[in-house]
C-alpha cells in the first residue's frame, strides 16, 4: 500500500510538473436564460434555453516557451448546453463533440501560424463591430439570415455569411501577424471545405478570408474580405461566394459606439444582398447598461423587395467581475416574401414580423 501511495505521489508531481510547464489554463461560460418568441401566422414558443448573452463552452488553452522567443500554443473549446446534458454545436446542432475551435500553433517574432477548428477574421471582424455579437438577440445576426444561400465554412446551410459571429472553419489554417505600426494587426484564413483526391478534372472545395485591424486606444477599425466556392470542375454551375465588410467602434466614455457595413455576393445571383448594423453599449449606473442594436437588409440577389430590418434593446446588470444578469426585446420585420425571425420562435409567414424576449444569467471562468 505505501509503495501505491509513493507511486501516486510521483505520478502526481509529475503531471503538476507538466502544466506548469504549458502553462494551461481552464476558462468558460455558463450561460441560461428564459426565452419567449412569437411570429406572425406561428404560435408562441416559450423555452429555457442557453447561450443567450454568449456562447456557454467549456475551454483549455495554454502555451510552452520553446526558447528563442518561440511559443507552442493550443487551444480547445467546446459548446456546452446548461439547460440540457449534451453539448451544443455551433450551429445550434446537439453534439457531444462539436468544437467551437480547436487549434495547435506556434507564435513568435514572426506572427502566429494556427492549424484546426478555427475562429475565424470574419468571427473576430464581427467581435470587434457589434455589441450583440455572440448574443442569441443579435440584430445583425437575424438580418444576415437573409443572405443568398451559398458555400458555408462549418456546415450551417443556407443563408449564413462567412463574416459574423458564426463564421468557424474546420480543416484550416491561419497566419496572424505581430502588431504593426502602433496598432495593425493583419490575418489570413485557409480552409478546405472538402478534401478529395485532385485530378485533372476536379479540385478541392476552399475557402479564404483576408483581414486589417487597427486598434489606437478607445478607436477600433477593421476591414475583411472573403471567398468561398465548389471548385470541383465537374460540378455545372457552381457557386462561389464572395464578401467584403468594413466596421469597428469608439469607446467615448458615455457610449461604446460600433458598426458596420457588408455586401454578399453569389455567382447566379442578380445583384449584391447587403447589411449594415449599428449597435451602442451605454453605462446607465455603476453596475447597470443599456445596449441597443439596428440592423437592416438590403436584398439585391432577387428581383423582389424582400429586404428585412431587425432591432434589439437589452439591458445588462453586473453582479461581479464575471456574473451578469441580462434581458432583452428582439423584433425582426419582413417585406415582401422575406420570413426572417428571431432565434426564440418559428420563421413568420412572408412579408410580416417576428418578437423575442430573453431573461438571464451568464457567468464566466
Amino acid at each position: 500500500m505505501q509503495k501505491k501511495i509513493i507511486a501516486l505521489a510521483i505520478a502526481g508531481l509529475a503531471s503538476t510538473a507538466a502544466f506548469a510547464q504549458s502553462n494551461v489554463t481552464v476558462y468558460g461560460v455558463a450561460d441560461v436564460y428564459y426565452g419567449n418568441g412569437s411570429a406572425s401566422g406561428k404560435e408562441t414558443r416559450t423555452s429555457i434555453n442557453s447561450s443567450g448573452l454568449s456562447g456557454s463552452r467549456i475551454g483549455f488553452k495554454g502555451t510552452e516557451d520553446l526558447g528563442n522567443g518561440l511559443k507552442a500554443l493550443f487551444t480547445l473549446e467546446y459548446g456546452i448546453a446548461v439547460d440540457g446534458n449534451t453539448g451544443v454545436g455551433s450551429a445550434g446542432t446537439t453534439s457531444s463533440t462539436t468544437a467551437r475551435q480547436q487549434f495547435v500553433g506556434v507564435t513568435g517574432g514572426f506572427g502566429t501560424v494556427l492549424g484546426g477548428r478555427l475562429q475565424t477574421a470574419g468571427y473576430d471582424f464581427s467581435a470587434v463591430s457589434n455589441t450583440f455579437h455572440g448574443s442569441a438577440i443579435n440584430p445583425l445576426a437575424s438580418v444576415q439570415g437573409g443572405f443568398a444561400a451559398g458555400p458555408t465554412l462549418n456546415g450551417q446551410g443556407a443563408g449564413f455569411s462567412l463574416i459574423g459571429q458564426s463564421s468557424r472553419a474546420s480543416n484550416a489554417v491561419a497566419y496572424v501577424s505581430p502588431t504593426l505600426f502602433g496598432g495593425l494587426v493583419l490575418a489570413y484564413n485557409h480552409a478546405r471545405l472538402s478534401e478529395t483526391a485532385t485530378t485533372g478534372t476536379t479540385s478541392d472545395n476552399t475557402a479564404n478570408l483576408y483581414s486589417a485591424t487597427y486598434t489606437a486606444g478607445p478607436a477600433v477599425v477593421s476591414a475583411v474580405v472573403a471567398n468561398a466556392g465548389l471548385n470541383n470542375a465537374l460540378v455545372t454551375g457552381a457557386p462561389h461566394l464572395n464578401e467584403w465588410a468594413i466596421g469597428g467602434g469608439y469607446d467615448f466614455g458615455v457610449v461604446n459606439l460600433k458598426g458596420s457595413y457588408q455586401s454578399s455576393k453569389l455567382d447566379g445571383t442578380s445583384g449584391n444582398d447587403k447589411a449594415w448594423q449599428v449597435s451602442a453599449l451605454v453605462p446607465v449606473t455603476a453596475a447597470g447598461k443599456i445596449n441597443f442594436g439596428y440592423a437592416k437588409l438590403k436584398k439585391g440577389s432577387t428581383t423582389a423587395s424582400d429586404d428585412a430590418s431587425s432591432w434589439t434593446l437589452a439591458y445588462l446588470h453586473s453582479l461581479s467581475k464575471r456574473t451578469t444578469l441580462y434581458t432583452g426585446y428582439q423584433r425582426v420585420s419582413n417585406s415582401g416574401t422575406q420570413t426572417l425571425g428571431t432565434a426564440l420562435a418559428d420563421t413568420p409567414t412572408a412579408g410580416s414580423s417576428a418578437r423575442g424576449f430573453v431573461a438571464g444569467v451568464n457567468h464566466s471562468f
